[in-house]
């Protein structure tokens, strides 16, 4: 058999039931309270001379300019590493830039070709309306023309015959009519006194 077998098979132990005392049960649930430590007494500095105070505030100073320095060096490390990556994002961006600005001009372009197009369309239609309205108001301008030829024709042939029968009878009436003999001059005073004075 294994040891998990084992395990299983074994009985269960039976429940226990354990009655505590109710002064005793106080008893233990008090906590005896922590103790403080002892405080340890500080030991008294030894007095310093001024040299050493002096020569303490030297390297103090000394190192904070070297720190200083340091933090410059780095910072400026930093700082020419983020220009040189700024520099060549920057031309990435500009060329970027350059590429969207040619796409967009031909873009243009393109609609700007498109409307012109359809404006040339919409003017050329109406060109051709317009020169169907030309073309009908010219063939009805030639029509009436023609009726006005022909009115007047038949009115210049109405007086031509008219005029004919107005000769003809002129003729007929001098024909059948006698001489009508020529009307006398009248003479006036003086020609009539010259008149007499020739006789």
């Amino acid at each position: 058999m294994s040891d998990s077998e084992s395990v299983f098979e074994q009985p269960e132990a039976e429940a226990v039931t354990v009655e505590i005392e109710p002064e005793a049960a106080a008893e233990e649930v008090k906590e005896p309270e922590p103790e403080e430590p002892p405080k340890k007494a500080k030991k008294p500095r030894k007095p310093m001379s001024e040299e050493r105070k002096q020569q303490l505030r030297e390297n103090l100073k000394k190192g904070r300019e070297t720190s200083l320095a340091n933090r410059r060096a780095k910072a400026k490390k930093k700082g020419t590493f983020k220009k040189a990556i700024s520099l060549e994002d920057q031309e990435k961006e500009e060329q970027a830039l350059e590429i969207a600005q040619a796409k967009i001009a031909a873009a243009e372009a393109r609609k700007e070709q498109r409307e012109a197009a359809k404006h040339a369309r919409a003017e050329a239609s109406e060109a051709k309306e317009l020169a169907k309205q030309l073309r009908v108001e010219l063939d009805e301008l030639k029509a009436e023309r023609a009726e006005s030829k022909k009115r007047k024709a038949a009115i210049k042939a109405e007086q031509a015959e008219k005029q004919k029968e107005l000769d003809e009878k002129a003729a007929a009436a001098q024909a059948s009519a006698e001489p009508v003999p020529a009307p006398k001059p009248v003479l006036s005073g003086r020609a009539l006194s010259r008149l007499m004075r020739g006789l």
